[in-house]
């Protein structure tokens, strides 16, 4: 039996949406007859509320877990803790017995090439699962310079990692494109959506008893579910919504969820006269997702010029999956592409306020149509990026790399 070694930060037990998908992926690769160790942080990004998902122990994958450097929020203090966690990992990686094959996420940033350095000394092969690509987003967030020492040192490591790489799964065609110009062999580079994570069943948002409890009766609902980061575009959104709303639209905007922008957001809908129509909520367990999700007459998701095949925000599939109809606000990019496959909404370029307001009085009035894109959504999700095809193609892969390395 093959053994795998997965590398992510944060892994269950975890109240942050992102660690279910590699939770699910261990499980998945564990039923196909792997052994699996996990390697991660005893940080957690989110506390675990609600009924958790089943233990991963319990299905015989091994969790090793590298120590806190200090307790506390895992935003404060957030690189020391990077270099800490891939320092940490770093003997791990060599000294763990047995290994046939390492797979690595993509958090925390500078893991890709910690791993890969571990597997050119053990002469192992290695998968990367490209959640984020980096150094990019760090360039798309003007955190670094491409241009910059450190900037082309950054690359050079990245790309050499990449490139080392037996598989690469990248989100999307648009991710894809960027690892290719990598120089990732074309062979390697795989694309594999993520998916929805918690309970995907769909409920009717008018029946949600939320809804009266938050005061949403019969006022039409965006929601925006998920992580209120660097990568995500706000501006034209909220000013959208204001015009929106002075032309008679009775819309109100739900964030639930946190992250680095969560203050900035803030001050935004404040200084623009906002504060009565937009509600804050924090993060809600995965079994509570049918309630919080289903207060949405209209999901939202937005992204960041510059990060267009860096970051494919997953809540569009938890949109899609309990088909909810979506508004995009962002560049051409993954989350464009898959909403016009699918035919499931809206999408509007940043900058485009008008567009975005006109969006928000076309659909206020058109039940029929919301039910359409929902409907349209929820059929190609099933179709197209439900978790069981997915994991069948992680297994496949994981296949391929052992058997390659075993023929080289």
């Amino acid at each position: 039996m093959a053994r795998l070694l997965l590398i992510e930060q944060y892994f269950f037990p975890e109240g942050w949406g992102g660690a279910e998908i590699p939770r699910d992926i261990a499980i998945g690769l564990r039923a196909a007859g792997f052994d699996i160790d996990v390697l991660c942080s005893k940080d957690q990004y989110a506390p675990l509320t609600g009924q958790p998902p089943p233990d991963p122990a319990s299905f015989g994958i091994r969790v090793l877990r590298v120590p806190r450097i200090w307790p506390g929020p895992v935003h404060r203090f957030k690189l020391i803790r990077i270099v800490w966690f891939c320092a940490c990992a770093l003997p791990r990686l060599l000294f763990h017995r047995g290994v046939d094959l390492y797979v690595t996420q993509t958090n925390p940033l500078l893991i890709v090439p910690t791993v890969a350095i571990a597997a050119a000394l053990r002469g192992r092969p290695f998968v990367i699962i490209a959640q984020d690509l980096y150094p990019d987003a760090l360039f798309a967030s003007g955190l670094s310079s491409p241009g910059s020492l450190s900037g082309k040192a950054l690359q050079r490591l990245f790309s050499w990692s990449y490139r080392r790489a037996a598989r690469v799964v990248a989100l999307g065609s648009f991710m894809r494109r960027r690892l290719l110009e990598k120089g990732v062999r074309e062979d390697r580079v795989c694309v594999i959506s993520n998916w929805a994570t918690g309970d995907i069943r769909p409920l009717d948002a008018r029946a949600n008893p939320l809804r009266a409890k938050w005061n949403l009766v019969d006022r039409f609902v965006l929601l925006y579910s998920g992580n209120i980061g660097v990568g995500h575009e706000f501006d034209t959104l909220l000013r959208g919504v204001r015009h929106a709303v002075s032309a008679g639209v009775d819309a109100v905007v739900v964030f639930i969820g946190g992250g680095v922008r969560l203050a900035e957001v803030r001050e935004l809908v404040s200084a623009l006269g906002l504060g009565d129509r937009v509600l804050f909520k924090d993060h809600v367990a995965a079994d509570a997702l049918p309630l919080s999700l289903g207060v949405a007459d209209l999901g939202v998701v937005t992204l960041r010029a510059g990060f267009e095949g860096v970051i494919v925000p997953s809540k569009l599939l938890g949109y899609m999956a309990r088909a909810i109809p979506v508004l995009y606000v962002g560049p051409d990019s993954d989350i464009a592409e898959m909403i016009r496959g699918a035919d499931c909404g809206a999408h509007c370029l940043p900058g485009a306020v008008l567009a975005v307001a006109q969006a928000l009085q076309r659909v206020a009035g058109d039940r029929a149509l919301l039910r359409q894109w929902g409907d349209n959504g929820g059929r190609c999700y099933a179709a197209r990026y439900a978790s069981e095809p997915a994991l069948r193609r992680y297994v496949g892969i994981m296949r391929d790399a052992l058997e390659r390395d075993a023929s080289s």
